[in-house]
């Protein structure tokens, strides 16, 4: 992978891990009731459980590019497809804030399983990984090493947006008070923006 792919990419994935999802917003609670720094478990909990969807969808890249150049390309353009839907439906969603009243002891392990579990249990991120990644993939050079530089990338990026958001929470869930719609039209003109740019790119 060069250089500019992987710029490209960390760019790309700036804007896509910043715009608030399930774990971030599980993120901001924990960090209201326990803490920020009992939140780093919860973020851990959610890339490992992201990290374990990007190996599941490398390998199935994997088997794509080594049976058919075609195929991979086929992959590419739904990508493109999909993040535009992803995108229009953020923009045109309102978002719902999600406040717990649970307040069982703060444990290390269940706040690692409970971030895991929030990410697991989201379905779409196997189809964005799947849509995205190979947007950044050269399939004439060995997938592996390039999913080595991309996976870690991506689940570092994860990581620090949601302690960033945990880190000024009170004032997250204040603003998204006041602007409930903002932040979704943000994130979903980001991932409209986001395809379009894929879309033209070789």
């Amino acid at each position: 992978m060069s250089i500019e792919t992987w710029l490209a990419f960390v760019a790309a994935s700036l804007v896509l891990t910043m715009t608030p999802g399930p774990s971030i917003l599980l993120g901001v609670v924990h960090s209201m009731k326990y803490g920020s720094r009992k939140t780093i478990y919860t973020a851990l909990g959610d890339i490992t459980a992201n990290f374990l969807q990007m190996i599941l969808v490398a390998v199935g890249l994997g088997i794509i590019i080594a049976s058919s150049e075609l195929a991979f390309t086929l992959i590419k353009w739904f990508g493109v497809i999909t993040l535009l839907y992803m995108g229009i439906k953020m923009f045109l969603t309102k978002p719902a804030v999600r406040q717990t009243s649970d307040h069982t002891e703060a444990k290390p392990h269940k706040l690692f399983m409970s971030g895991f579990f929030v990410a697991a249990g989201n379905p779409k991120a196997i189809v964005f990984f799947t849509a995205f990644f190979p947007q950044f993939i050269d399939p004439t050079q060995p997938l592996f090493l390039q999913m080595a530089i991309m996976c870690p990338t991506m689940a570092l990026l994860d990581f620090t947006w949601v302690m960033i958001y945990a880190l000024s929470a009170r004032k997250f869930l204040g603003f998204m008070g006041k602007h409930p719609t903002l932040i979704n039209r943000a994130g979903g003109g980001a991932m409209v923006t986001a395809s379009g740019l894929l879309a033209t790119s070789n």
